[in-house]
């Protein structure tokens, strides 16, 4: 089986007939393999890269200036070309970039971050219940607290129109049995800092928020369904 985007499991549970629902479930099943860039992952390859690199650097040195440079390096571009699909794109970037100068890092970064965890491409893709399910973690931090190392993490992202607050929930489940399975023999995971960000619509979902039911788990019963489904 290929390697399943969480965006694709997403799309799956957004289908609301039973055709569709069977459909989509076959493709997920039975594709091969395309020849492709490692780190794609289905979702539109680089369009929110200027967003999302920007928030990326803003979390990792603490410095929200960052907005306001990219904010003007995108404006430029925005100004230099005439093709209407590349504005858009850059319009688009700015719009989030500029409704995260609200947003508040300081509830979900660390005063003292000791180091950042690298992320290896062998590590992207997570066997969970016998799908092979593709990731791409934005930023692993490792950090002190009640005399214990912990290793958080976020998960930057986008889509046009953004998601549920519960599709948000898909990705924040992935990424803690990611970071369970690859890092809780050296770190605590922290699960208040197990992050999914939704850059679109400028909203979060970390994982104790699924374990205390305020977002429902998902993850599996989408996946049984996909299986159950011929």
């Amino acid at each position: 089986m290929h390697k399943i985007a969480v965006k694709e499991l997403i799309e799956f549970n957004r289908k609301t007939t039973e055709k569709g629902r069977k459909n989509y479930a076959s493709k997920l099943k039975n594709r091969l393999p395309k020849i492709k860039a490692e780190d794609d992952d289905g979702s539109g390859g680089d369009y929110w890269v200027s967003s999302s690199s920007c928030i990326y650097n803003v979390f990792k040195y603490d410095k929200n200036d960052y907005y306001e440079d990219k904010i003007e390096d995108l404006t430029v571009k925005f100004k230099a070309t005439h093709d209407k699909r590349i504005k858009s794109m850059y319009q688009r970037n700015m719009d989030i970039l500029t409704s995260f100068k609200d947003f508040n890092f300081n509830d979900i970064r660390p005063a003292k971050i000791s180091k950042f965890e690298t992320v290896q491409k062998v590590h992207k893709v997570i066997n969970f219940e016998d799908f092979p399910l593709y990731l791409n973690p934005s930023i692993l931090f490792v950090h002190e607290r009640n005399g214990k190392t912990e290793l958080g993490a976020i998960w930057l992202v986008a889509q046009l129109g953004g998601f549920k607050k519960q599709e948000l929930g898909i990705f924040c489940e992935i990424l803690h049995s990611f970071l369970t399975k690859n890092y809780s023999d050296n770190y605590q995971i922290s699960n208040d800092l197990c992050i999914a960000i939704d850059t679109f619509n400028v909203q979060k979902v970390d994982y104790s928020e699924l374990t205390n039911g305020n977002v429902p788990l998902l993850l599996r019963n989408i996946l049984s369904e996909i299986k159950q489904l011929n």
